[in-house]
């Protein structure tokens, strides 16, 4: 009968260390000092702060489960207090506080922002920043297929979203007017590089790609009405500080922009672009904010033969401006101004995470575009569409 009693006290004291845990103790985790790779045993402070005016005396595990996020993978793993077996007991004076120490391993493929939180215990998540593991310490590691690129590709820490990504099924005129986009842009210069050292402004320069299809899926072949391709050379300066209380983001962007068709004969269609973009976000309250973006092109070399007047159903402004609930719901418009003209498009979109548990990882989407040139193969005929989809980037 003694094992049974020894386990019900010991079960009863974990218990009662939990309740005075959380009543009388505020416990922090701190990142340690050192830079960090994957790969790396971090060395996590726990700082215990003890509240009350009286002597907290308390026990801790010496071994606490964490978890991991990588951003593209999660792992669960056991973090070691370190030091002498008698590190366990923990007297905490009144309104002082104590330190102790956990080691946990890293993956190898851990890169870039790291969060580690402790499941046993109540205390802060722990972002850190990562560099990437030497080539060496892959060796004998059996690395997840989707964190393979982690290793193979030196480069991907500069490869990012730039306009929205999404795919709509047409709904009114009707399947023949489905469309897709897909976009990323790619930083040209390594920002922890030789040359961003003694000039980091070249940081900002970047390569764009934009593709974007009407789809008509009502046709027997499923064809493509047309699509826009569109690479760019651009230059963008992230931050601006304008020290204002309700200015969450300001910054600009320039470049130069090509846009085609692909196709040839009547019906090719280029045209290119300089243009600059100031864009700003402004907090409205709670978790909303606006954003404020004009963008403002004139027209190079553009195709005469084909699109000359393309400037009379396009104009020469696209203003941006949309008010989001980052986590939540997003209402997103565009306008141009053309002699011909006014064209809009509206884009209403939610977080499925907010539904389902963060199970799944998109936004439902509403789009409704009236106008002109939303194509470059009908620039001059004048139509709406409303479409019904997801994005991954809005």
């Amino acid at each position: 009968m003694k094992r049974p009693v020894q386990y019900a006290v010991i079960l009863l004291t974990m218990l009662m260390t939990t309740i005075t845990w959380s009543a009388d103790l505020e416990m922090v985790l701190a990142p340690p000092q050192q830079p960090v790779q994957g790969g790396d045993v971090v060395m996590m402070d726990l700082y215990l702060h003890n509240n009350t005016p009286v002597t907290i005396t308390t026990e801790l595990p010496p071994i606490l489960t964490c978890r991991i996020d990588t951003g593209r993978s999660t792992v669960t793993v056991d973090a070691h207090l370190v030091g002498r077996e008698a590190e366990s007991h923990v007297e905490i004076p009144g309104r002082s506080f104590a330190k102790r120490q956990y080691s946990v391993l890293l993956p190898v493929y851990a890169t870039g922002s790291v969060r580690i939180m402790l499941e046993t215990i109540d205390t802060n998540p722990l972002i850190i920043p990562v560099e990437k593991a030497p080539p060496e310490s892959w060796v004998g590691q059996q690395v997840p297929l989707d964190e393979g690129p982690t290793m193979l590709q030196s480069f991907l820490d500069d490869l990012s979203v730039h306009e929205p990504m999404y795919f709509l099924l047409g709904v009114d005129p009707g399947l023949d007017q489905s469309k897709l986009q897909f976009s990323f842009k790619y930083r040209l210069f390594n920002s922890k590089g030789y040359l961003a050292e003694i000039a980091p402004w070249v940081t900002g320069f970047h390569l764009g790609y934009t593709q974007r299809s009407v789809w008509d899926l009502k046709g027997d072949s499923k064809p493509f009405e047309d699509t826009s391709y569109m690479p760019e050379a651009f230059y963008l300066l992230p931050k601006i500080d304008l020290n204002l209380a309700r200015i969450s983001a300001f910054g600009i962007q320039g470049g130069f922009q090509h846009e085609s068709n692909g196709r040839g004969g009547t019906d090719s269609r280029s045209t290119n672009y300089l243009y600059v973009k100031p864009v700003m976000g402004v907090h409205l309250a709670g978790p909303f904010h606006m954003k404020i973006a004009p963008k403002i092109y004139t027209y190079v070399q553009n195709e005469d033969e084909n699109n000359g007047d393309l400037a009379d159903f396009r104009g020469y402004v696209d203003l941006e401006v949309g008010i989001m609930d980052p986590e939540g719901i997003a209402l997103n418009s565009h306008l141009w101004w053309a002699r011909k003209g006014a064209s809009v498009q509206l884009d209403l979109t939610y977080s499925m995470t907010r539904l389902l548990g963060k199970s799944l990882n998109f936004y439902l989407q509403a789009q409704y575009f009236s106008g002109y040139a939303e194509t470059l193969i009908h620039y001059n005929e004048r139509h709406d569409a409303f479409r019904l989809g997801f994005s991954i980037v809005r």
